[in-house]
């Protein structure tokens, strides 16, 4: 029996036996569908975030001090005395709270910084200006908000010259930001800036969040990040402060979004196994089934060669097919990803390739056994059963 009439016979018994055909699939047609679904998740976030550290290149050092360690503004006149050569010096302070607007309401990150952050190349401005030195003596409550906020609370209108209220008190906005995406920790399209000195009265703090050092290239950045570990650890210990480049950031980064994609591809992947087993099992009750269809075709002639080829096929078919439409479905859902999941996705060739791949060979091992349980039928008996 040629090849042909073997996937002839396998199509066949799918035909006549449609919605369990369809409901075997199933199981194979979610699990590529998710590890397609994963892993472009998983990719676009590694690229977002990446594409986000870029943007503030590799020569950015961030000094965090963990909680309970005392990190007051002198910090930054002790790092600029330490690091000479940094390029800029900029703390933070950062707070959540919330914002509205005469008709709108929300939350947002607040950020209060020194004008000296957009040089940082954190930011770009998209309309109005950021706060400057001159700026603050005459008004303390200024503000910039990121780009999400301006579609939130002004629909996207210009807020340059607006008022919000934000932790109590009222501010006026005098810039707003070009869409920055996700970056470490939140998203600074969600955030408001305002004066260091503003944000510390409001906040009641002297404490800052953070310490960003830029420098003049890469290397000086990893020079930065040895000399301020080496010195905090000899003042408040070796957990009180966290020193970290770009670079390290990155790197940490990426790994964490690629064990997470690994984590989530093999949980998907556990759905193929068990449409695998639904396919052993579907195939072992047709095999019982068409017991004398397979005798009426060993006693015309076919070998037990044939019989496994027939039925293999058929759990083969039953895989491809769902590998194909599942293919189709983590497709549709990665474009539709941005606007289902609020994240980034990348479609992965790679991951599509893998899935169908894998989808395929769950239908020949998990095919093999019913095959063969069905060659070793005696056709004898085979021809004497009635079901």
């Amino acid at each position: 029996m040629s090849w042909l009439d073997s996937i002839r016979l396998a199509v066949g018994g799918m035909w006549h036996n449609k919605l369990r055909a369809f409901l075997t699939t199933l199981g194979i047609i979610i699990g590529v569908g998710a590890v397609i679904v994963l892993v472009s998740i998983g990719q676009g976030a590694t690229h977002a975030v990446s594409a986000r550290i870029e943007t503030l290149g590799t020569n950015v050092v961030f000094v965090t001090p963990t909680a309970g360690t005392p990190f007051s503004e002198r910090q930054v006149a002790t790092i600029r005395a330490v690091i000479p050569f940094a390029v800029q010096v900029v703390p933070i302070v950062d707070a959540h709270g919330p914002i509205a607007t005469a008709v709108t309401s929300g939350s947002a990150a607040v950020v209060g910084t020194l004008p000296d952050y957009l040089k940082t190349g954190a930011l770009s401005l998209g309309t109005g200006q950021f706060f400057s030195v001159d700026g603050l003596s005459l008004d303390p409550r200024i503000a910039v908000v990121g780009a999400n906020l301006v579609q939130t609370l002004f629909s996207g209108r210009s807020p340059v010259g607006q008022s919000i209220l934000l932790l109590g008190q009222r501010f006026r906005i005098v810039g707003a930001l070009n869409p920055v995406g996700q970056g470490p920790g939140s998203s600074q399209d969600n955030t408001v800036f305002i004066p260091l000195t503003t944000a510390s009265t409001l906040m009641r703090t002297n404490q800052l969040s953070q310490v960003i050092i830029k420098t003049a290239s890469p290397n000086q950045a990893a020079l930065v990040a040895n000399l301020l570990t080496n010195f905090f650890t000899n003042r408040v210990g070796s957990n009180g402060v966290t020193v970290a480049s770009e670079d390290q950031v990155l790197q940490t980064l990426q790994a964490t979004r690629a064990t997470m994609t690994r984590l989530l591809t093999g949980t998907a992947a556990i759905a193929l196994v068990v449409g695998g087993i639904g396919i052993m099992n579907i195939m072992l009750v047709s095999v019982t089934e068409r017991t004398r269809e397979i005798g009426v075709r060993r006693a015309l002639g076919a070998t037990r060669e044939d019989i496994v080829l027939q039925f293999l096929l058929e759990a083969m078919t039953i895989s491809i097919i769902g590998g194909l439409v599942g293919i189709g479905v983590g497709a549709g859902m990665v474009l539709l990803a941005p606007d289902w999941f609020h994240t980034a996705a990348t479609l992965s060739p790679m991951a599509m390739v893998l899935a169908f791949v894998f989808s395929a060979a769950v239908g020949v091992v998990f095919g093999l056994y019913p095959a063969f349980q069905a060659s070793h039928k005696d056709p004898i008996h085979a021809l004497r059963y009635d079901g």
